[in-house]
């Protein structure tokens, strides 16, 4: 009997800490590049490309997905000055997941993600979407900030929500 309380117990807290995001409205398919984020939502499908699949097919990208992800692991690589045009021409949105220094890093040759200046870039943000418009020549930022990493689920709902929109 304590055998059997001991295991619904550990069941109950597993099933508890694993919170779903919440997140209603349309499925979104999101390419990741770097790490698969540990995200519970029946709307959210993630799949984990490469970098060099980004080089080279940016239009399956645009046709299947209505987002990337970009997390810290390929940040470095990412910032990489091949990719500058991709980013800047792609008219998907990008988030830039978990990144102090937005998306700066990654959409101006000649600087990548170690070497720009961490001060000047720091507005206080966690993450940031970035698209680019090649139609209107713009570009646009939305910036999204975490005070408590309880509150992460919420982050991930608000990312959702904007992508949903643009």
């Amino acid at each position: 009997m304590k055998k059997i309380i001991l295991f619904l117990s550990v069941l109950f807290l597993v099933a508890c800490s694993s919170e779903e995001v919440k997140y209603d409205g349309a499925p979104l398919n999101i390419a990741v590049f770097g790490d698969l984020p540990e995200v519970k939502n029946k709307n959210i499908h993630f799949e984990l490309l490469t970098l060099e699949t980004l080089s080279e097919d940016t239009s399956n990208i645009a046709l299947n997905f209505n987002a990337i992800m970009i997390t810290p692991s390929v940040f470095e690589e990412a910032s990489d000055d091949r990719f500058v045009e991709v980013y800047k021409s792609l008219e998907t949105p990008i988030i830039f997941f978990d990144t102090n220094k937005r998306h700066y890093p990654f959409v101006n040759e000649s600087i990548t993600y170690e070497s720009a200046y961490f001060d000047v870039l720091d507005n206080g943000s966690h993450t940031t979407i970035y698209i680019a418009d090649t139609k209107l020549n713009r570009e646009d930022a939305w910036y999204f900030y975490l005070e408590d990493k309880k509150d992460v689920n919420v982050l991930y709902s608000e990312i959702f929500k904007k992508i949903e929109n643009l």
